[in-house]
């Protein structure tokens, strides 16, 4: 497992940030607590960053939702009130 910070997302895909320089082409980006999966495919590296195409788009709703996080440790259990709204 390697720990990553997702600095850029929509419902397609996302930039996240990582020192690990042997991430394969594909993963999972898992939120929360093994709480929400997200299976990826990457498709431009450079030094720290990787920019990855999700496999199934993501609902509008749930991206809106994580772009309002401010504690960026926050599990989905914290986004279930923001995703019942």
């Amino acid at each position: 497992m390697t720990k990553a910070l997702v600095v850029e997302v929509s419902e397609n895909g996302a930039r996240i940030r990582t020192s690990c320089s042997t991430v394969p082409d594909h993963f999972y980006i898992v939120l929360g607590n093994y709480e929400y999966f997200i299976g990826v495919t990457a498709f431009r590296r450079s030094t720290g960053e990787i920019e990855v195409e999700f496999i199934k788009e993501q609902p509008t709703r749930f991206i809106n939702a994580l772009s309002r996080i401010e504690f960026p440790l926050a599990t989905i259990h914290d986004l279930k009130r923001v995703l019942e709204v």
